[in-house]
């Protein structure tokens, strides 16, 4: 197996962005994307460049209250770019990689939504899950809201409980809702839905590709960018 390398160009102190190449020893680099914190961006092309997929995003999900846009990244899923909107907790609590957010990753071409994550305390383990028959109902919703006519399209393969851990007040919490797993076949791809236990959607991703395990990047998922990004 080749060793791959990682390289890292930092530009913050000029520009505020990052550029990271990820590549295989002797081959092409397979990705490439660009990190900006919003308080590094000030050029108007660069927001334009985002605001339409962000507007477009807002008419189908719903920002928590109390939470605010934090983070725009732009990355590479699947071989399609695509943005990353970060919002975190405005009073600052439990803010930044492994805390409390609502990510969301929107396909740059078509402005298609593949996926948000809500990591809250909300969601805490203690809390009763919600029968399987509840969580199928809430996830046909859901999936025709997000897609009109993708819920037909999907196999259930199966509903149970799902956990993930954040940090809260410097301390580990898991949070746990029901995940309804499906495949596409048309597609050949997989898409879930996670519902909490007050029947909010802690967790949407579509388009995954999994060969003995899982392809596709984790744009959404905290410890996967604490490896590849930091």
């Amino acid at each position: 197996m080749k060793k791959l390398i990682l390289l890292v160009i930092s530009l913050a102190l000029v520009t505020g962005t990052y550029v990271i190449v990820t590549y295989a020893q002797d081959q092409e680099p397979q990705y490439k994307y660009e990190v900006k914190s919003m308080n590094n961006i000030h050029s108007e092309t660069e927001r334009k460049a985002y605001q339409k997929a962000l507007d477009k995003a807002l008419q189908t999900l719903s920002i928590p209250e109390g939470y605010e846009l934090k983070e725009v990244r732009s990355g590479i899923q699947n071989k399609s770019e695509v943005w990353i909107f970060r919002y975190e907790k405005s009073n600052g609590e439990n803010n930044g990689l492994k805390g409390e957010h609502y990510s969301f990753t929107v396909n740059k071409e078509n402005n298609k939504i593949l996926g948000f994550s809500w990591m809250d305390q909300r969601f805490e383990s203690s809390e009763k899950l919600l029968s399987k028959k509840q969580t199928e109902k809430i996830a046909k919703s859901f999936l025709n809201r997000i897609e009109p006519g993708l819920f037909d399209r999907l196999e259930n393969l199966w509903i149970r409980p799902h956990d993930e851990v954040i940090t809260v007040d410097g301390q580990q919490m898991t949070v746990t809702g029901m995940k309804f797993k499906c495949y596409l076949s048309d597609e050949d791809t997989y898409a879930w839905v996670i519902i909490g236990p007050d029947e909010k959607i802690i967790t949407f991703e579509q388009g995954i590709k999994w060969e003995s395990g899982r392809k596709t990047e984790k744009w959404l998922h905290d410890s996967w960018l604490e490896n590849t990004i930091n």
